[in-house]
């Protein structure tokens, strides 16, 4: 017999829209986005434009991209205090403050989805098996964890999910046979940069991509 699990406790460390705007309206409906061209194209790898998350300047209306490990500091699973989870709630204030917009689309929301279940997984001892801890009855409080903190994310952005038909794929695929970019992240920054989005990251494996970026990782700073 499987033990149930007691419900996973969630850091709730974001805002939400009511909180940052005074009326209690939430930015849940989709904007026209500010674009370079209609066609998404891939830019040659440079050093990419990064901003200190600390030090920068929310200007009123800016548009973000924020990464997937960006939401789990916000929004992922308590395992013990982290420094960059506070640093980028704030951030996330700054710009519900400064009425800023937010994007994000069906691939963050699956590797957040993913990325939290995975994280549980790790932390739990009944099975050995990812398969087994998912299909069993003690995923389910996880899985409305996942789904709560999910709704809270969509609360606070607007949907932003690329036109396959604009993509160049042979072109991104020319540069991930090079073996040093994930597809994903190849086209997140396809996203940002057709887009004009700033991408909110912790990551350094945006750094030469040409794009502009948000951090507080010092190593990308330096």
């Amino acid at each position: 017999m499987i033990k149930k699990a007691h419900s996973t406790k969630v850091r709730l460390l974001g805002v939400q829209a009511s909180e940052a705007h005074p009326s209690g309206t939430h930015f849940t409906e989709v904007q026209p986005l500010k674009t370079h061209s209609e066609e998404l194209s891939l830019a040659k790898a440079h050093s990419a434009k990064v901003h200190s998350v600390e030090k920068y300047d929310f200007s009123e209306g800016r548009q973000f991209f924020f990464d997937t490990n960006i939401w789990l500091y916000i929004y992922g699973p308590i395992s013990f205090p982290d420094w960059r989870s506070d640093v980028y709630s704030r951030a996330l204030k700054e710009i519900r403050a400064s009425e800023g917009s937010i994007y994000i689309n069906c691939m963050i929301i699956s590797e957040f989805v993913n990325a939290f279940a995975r994280i549980e997984f790790k932390q739990q001892s009944e099975f050995a098996k990812y398969k087994e801890f998912r299909n069993s009855p003690s995923f389910r409080p996880v899985a409305e964890d996942i789904s709560n903190n999910v709704k809270k994310i969509l609360k606070n952005t607007l949907t932003c999910d690329p036109d396959l038909a604009a993509v160049k794929l042979p072109e991104i695929m020319d540069a991930f046979e090079e073996g040093r970019y994930d597809f994903n992240d190849l086209l997140f920054a396809e996203v940002c940069r057709a887009k004009d989005l700033i991408f909110v990251t912790h990551d350094r494996d945006f750094r030469d991509l040409e794009i502009e970026i948000l951090t507080a990782n010092e190593r990308m700073l330096g």
